[in-house]
């Protein structure tokens, strides 16, 4: 099982709306219901209305300024020994949980996996591996020992195969 755990930080060039962190966590309610998620964390910076969010999809809610800080002190609340780490803004697609479910299944749950975005540009449509890396799946203690708040530098760090589902854009 993973405790999920959802990075709601704006980005300078886009600043992320509330119904792309609440498109997220529902795209999130099959895993639950699947028995893949156990748990949720929301990370956010301070101010920024996450609060409701948090209470209405009865996850945890963590709050710093700086992304690493935030990932940190989630990694210290979150119940399971194994991670889901995703940006808000981006849904798992259709055959996420089976995937992760049959790398579990046979041996794969000490290693670390990346999810990347969908593709949407003919590079990343013809390797898909060049897309920008949108969530993880690791144990806590590799995460904090990679210290990073950076996805594709954890990626890097933690030497992740690839998961072959991605996650789509919310916004």
């Amino acid at each position: 099982m993973l405790t999920a755990i959802l990075l709601a930080y704006d980005a300078p060039a886009r600043p992320l709306r509330r119904d792309a962190i609440t498109r997220s966590l529902a795209s999130l309610v099959e895993a639950c219901v699947q028995g893949l998620v156990a748990d949720a964390v929301l990370v956010g910076a301070p101010g920024s209305g996450l609060e409701r969010i948090a209470d209405e999809a009865g996850c945890m809610l963590v709050e710093a300024m700086r992304k690493e800080e935030g990932l940190t002190q989630a990694l210290d609340i979150a119940r399971q020994e194994t991670a889901l780490l995703l940006l808000a803004g981006n849904a798992i697609e259709r055959g996420f949980i089976e995937e992760v479910d049959d790398a579990f299944a046979y041996g794969a749950a000490e290693r670390a996996f990346v999810l990347r975005a969908a593709p949407s540009s003919l590079v990343t449509r013809l390797a898909p591996n060049l897309a920008e890396p949108v969530g993880l799946i690791a144990r806590k203690n590799a995460l904090r020992a990679a210290q990073s708040g950076d996805l594709k530098k954890l990626a890097k760090r933690l030497r992740c195969a690839e998961l072959k589902s991605s996650a789509r854009r919310t916004f």
